[in-house]
């Protein structure tokens, strides 16, 4: 068994083993190495190199190519700490848009940290990468903030939404002007309870926000939460707000809405809402006005946890929870005009709180969490295999978000010292299981054969 070498590059564990690591073989004068980088953020095999070493010196060209993995790690997808001390829940709220990149590449990230013992919505900004980050808290009531999202413009004004409970829940709105954050305002209408929101902003600016929440003289109908719940929206054009609407006719009972604007300024919003017999998912469109919804899944088996995601030529992308007997698995299907069958993306049989995003290449991510580990699935034309994203903690609630080419992700994590805010900037690595090689893979290949072939010259002109 060969050793084992664990190394930490930039912010992200590297592991070099065996198999999958570099190893060198003793078959007389001639070894065969087999070079493999291995992230946090899945396994892409690099290239299979024979070449002929001492033993000593396959000892040095092992830790000559260990240099040259660090290299190109340091460049790989960062993953980086954004905040400590954390809420448990920090990102909780998978149908809410948390985060976002401006035109300058600049990232955002909204989440919830304890500040005083009372939870408070903060912003997280980067503006190298995702490398390191500078947070501000954004509420500072004395009654907790939690469930925020977050919209970012491509010249970063930012608009954030969240749930502030008096202690009933209220949905507040805040905005930034030059770049500082203008007085939060009351969205919801009167007394009755309002939560999770989502929010949105056209392309002509235009800020859009849905949640859900108790309308008055609601009908008696019963639910299994005891409460009558609807989608309801609202939408702020020439700096007026209009009066909140109701989106989820029919059976009420409708929880944490999804909402996004593809570039001709339609709004998409998915949600699930109780028919009596289960959880369906729920799909509603706004061009001119809102449509009636269209309900995605059938029959007895629930649907909970819904998130959307709009991609290219405005495809609409929805992912969801399963809850059958034989277990949870993450779905999947995509529209808007004609849904294609649901598909499932997750292979264990506990998986939750989905997320789901698609960057400019039309490539489609969805991220989930099962039993305190991260789960990522990409689809390339074809779904690929399933990657495990984390290797330490227990960790929770995902959060991707994508903008042209970059696909970002964001989550809680609970260790040993407590809850942190971690961050992955993951569009850039390959597919799982081989499916691709990057080109600075293909570089860290030519330049440890360019080392084997030296070691291999050189010991040749030292042979008596």
């Amino acid at each position: 068994m060969p050793p084992v070498i664990s190394l930490r590059a930039s912010s992200f564990p590297l592991r070099i083993a065996g198999a999958g690591g570099l190893r060198a073989v003793e078959d007389g004068p001639v070894a065969v190495g087999i070079l493999y980088g291995v992230t946090s953020c899945g396994v892409t095999p690099y290239g299979v190199i024979p070449y002929a070493v001492t033993p000593h010196g396959a000892t040095r060209t092992a830790a000559l190519a260990v240099l040259l993995l660090l290299v190109f790690a340091s460049s790989a997808a960062a993953q980086a700490v954004v905040a400590d001390d954390v809420s448990e829940e920090a990102t909780e709220g998978n149908s809410q848009p948390k985060m976002g990149r401006d035109a300058s590449g600049g990232i955002h990230l909204t989440y919830v940290k304890p500040a005083g013992g009372v939870d408070q919505v903060f912003i997280a900004s980067s503006r190298d990468g995702g490398r390191t980050w500078r947070s501000i808290q954004l509420t500072r009531r004395t009654t907790p903030s939690r469930y925020p999202a977050l919209a970012v413009e491509p010249d970063g004004t930012l608009h954030a939404v969240w749930t502030t409970y008096e202690p009933i829940g209220h949905v507040y709105y805040a905005r930034t002007s030059n770049g500082r954050w203008g007085t939060p305002v009351k969205i919801s209408p009167g007394n009755a309870y309002a939560g999770v929101p989502a929010v949105a902003v056209d392309p002509e600016r235009n800020v859009h926000i849905v949640w859900y929440g108790i309308r008055d003289q609601a009908p008696q109908v019963l639910t299994r939460h005891g409460s009558i719940y609807e989608i309801l929206y609202s939408g702020r054009t020439g700096g007026r707000w209009s009066n909140p609407v109701i989106i989820s006719p029919g059976v009420p009972d409708s929880i944490n809405p999804a909402l996004a604007a593809d570039g001709a300024g339609t709004l998409h919003s998915a949600w699930y809402q109780f028919d009596i017999r289960a959880y369906q998912v729920q799909y509603a469109r706004r061009r001119a006005r809102w449509e009636l919804p269209h309900q995605i899944t059938t029959g007895t088996t629930d649907a909970f946890a819904v998130t959307l995601a709009v991609g290219p030529q405005d495809r609409v992308y929805i992912a969801w929870e399963r809850r059958a007997r034989e277990g949870i698995r993450i779905f999947f299907t995509e529209g808007p005009d004609r849904w294609i069958a649901p598909v499932a993306v997750s292979e264990t049989d506990v998986a939750s709180n989905p997320s789901v995003a698609a960057d400019a290449r039309r490539r489609v991510f969805v991220a989930w969490e099962s039993e305190g580990r991260l789960f990522l699935r990409r689809r390339e034309g074809r779904w690929l295999g399933v990657e495990r994203v984390t290797q330490e903690g227990q960790n929770r609630y995902p959060i991707l978000a994508a903008s042209g080419d970059a696909v970002d992700l964001a989550w809680t994590q609970e260790t040993s010292a407590g809850y942190r805010l971690r961050f992955a900037a993951i569009g850039a690595v390959p597919g799982g299981g081989g499916a691709g090689r990057s080109a600075g893979g293909l570089i860290v290949v030519i330049l440890v054969a360019v080392l084997l072939f030296w070691q291999l010259r050189r010991r040749r002109r030292l042979a008596p």
